[in-house]
């Protein structure tokens, strides 16, 4: 029988790029909340994120994740699932804040957001065909 997870097979390159993809898109959306809930909003002013919530959860999902991805090599599973966690664990317990101009977040943010979409639109239909077959 065929099983076909939620994500569907994850190319390494993706796996790599989502919790990046993630912090970004989590930072836009923060700084769009931040403009619309601030009485006299500016975009000079600075976005302070909690970087253990962020980072922390950045690490959970790669490291859930994971499990998704098409291995090229051995070596490279081994190596790459269990540091690439650590890394953004290490990320979200080295520092408090992160402090990024609100404009900066702003023209940036949808880039992520947009390549986010497309690999979870992807995988997505990678799965209903595999549900299909």
């Amino acid at each position: 029988m065929l099983q076909c997870s939620v994500l569907g097979n994850l190319a390494v390159r993706s796996w790599v790029f989502l919790p990046l993809l993630f912090l970004g898109s989590a930072g836009w959306v923060a700084a769009l909340l931040s403009l619309a809930l601030q009485e006299h909003p500016t975009v000079e002013q600075d976005l302070s994120l909690s970087a253990p919530l962020l980072f922390g959860s950045a690490a959970a999902l790669t490291a859930v994740t994971a499990g998704h991805v098409h291995w090229r090599s051995r070596a490279q599973r081994r190596f790459l699932r269990t540091a690439y966690p650590l890394l953004l664990l290490a990320c979200a317990l080295g520092h408090d804040a992160l402090r990024l101009p609100v404009l900066a977040v702003l023209v940036v943010g949808p880039v992520p957001v947009a390549v986010l979409a497309t690999v979870l639109v992807r995988a997505h239909r990678d799965q209903a065909k595999c549900s299909h077959t």
